[in-house]
């Protein structure tokens, strides 16, 4: 018995010594909460959940732009529109209120076994309130391990089912997104390029659209390599998207000037040319400049110029 109380009286002497400590147990984040983050987290967030191994290959100068690019698209941008849940089926909803129109990503499985875990997801679509029987059904399982108390990315997987048999598959309305999700991606890019768009890309993700331009661009011309002429990069790919057509990058960037930054291509004298430098300056002097080169790595300068970016610049994942 008198053993027993003093371990108690131990047990509660620990307690009440955290506790006037202020020293608070960390909690660790849930593997849906992680997938939440990576979704609309932006960038920086997308890259915090991948594997410590792959964050120093994307911080290396051997990675490949186009990669590194494709991965900072693969976000949703927050907003009044997007809605994201912690509990129940539904992780995350799309709404299109001019469409009265929903799309919803549903957990369908979440399969955690140790230190890993599996989340199978699938996509559901509602008009005026009523789902839609899609012609498409789209599957993914998402990998996740746990490295340092984080949950990260370790693989995806992919499953449609293409029902060719039936005739909707073939109409073109099937194939045009109805949902703005946000500035990443093509859709970015496209609403830029229309009248009265919404906000345009920020300098750092429009560095990235250049170095994957720039890779699309010297695969194609593969006896000049990479352009210093932005101009050239403009039309380097076309898409479609909401009835409209869409270059890669805004015709904006032809001039050298997009969302008050000056953005100038370098280091592209030799024939065929196997390296170049890019920098975004802000035209009115204020605020951080950007930079990067064929290797992908982003790089800051807080004095605003690109000579000082280009020199001394510091790694940054946003």
């Amino acid at each position: 018995m008198a053993r027993g109380r003093i371990i108690a009286l131990l047990g509660m002497a620990c307690l009440l010594w955290v506790q006037s400590s202020g020293q608070q147990p960390r909690m660790l984040q849930s593997p849906r909460e992680a997938v939440i983050e990576m979704m609309t987290g932006g960038d920086e967030a997308l890259r915090k959940h991948l594997t410590l191994e792959v964050q120093q290959k994307l911080n290396s100068s051997s990675t490949n732009p186009g990669i590194a690019g494709l991965l900072g698209m693969a976000t949703v941008a927050a907003g009044p529109n997007v809605r994201t849940f912690e509990s129940g089926p539904v992780l995350l909803s799309i709404n299109n209120p001019q469409q009265n129109e929903k799309l919803e990503v549903r957990i369908d499985n979440d399969y955690l076994h140790g230190a890993a875990d599996e989340i199978e997801l699938s996509f559901h679509s509602f008009r005026e309130g009523k789902e839609e029987d899609l012609p498409i059904g789209f599957h993914i399982v998402l990998g996740l391990l746990q490295q340092e108390g984080t949950w990260r990315l370790n693989a995806i997987s992919l499953s449609a089912k293409i029902p060719v048999g039936d005739p909707r598959l073939f109409d073109g309305s099937l194939w045009m997104p109805a949902f703005p999700i946000g500035q990443s991606g093509s859709g970015a890019a496209s609403a830029a390029s229309r009248p009265n768009a919404g906000p345009q890309m920020p300098p750092t993700r429009a560095v990235r659209q250049i170095l994957l331009a720039e890779d699309i661009y010297s695969r194609k011309h593969p006896n000049t390599g990479f352009t210093c002429r932005l101009a050239d990069l403009v039309n380097i790919g076309k898409g479609f998207d909401n009835g409209e057509t869409y270059s890669f990058l805004d015709p904006q960037f032809g001039d050298g000037i997009y969302n008050g930054y000056r953005f100038t291509v370098l280091g592209c004298d030799a024939n065929p040319a196997t390296s170049f430098q890019v920098i975004a300056e802000p035209v009115s002097g204020k605020g951080k400049a950007y930079c990067s080169n064929a290797g992908g790595a982003l790089r800051m300068a807080d004095d605003g110029r690109g000579a000082t970016c280009l020199s001394s610049g510091r790694t940054t994942l946003n």
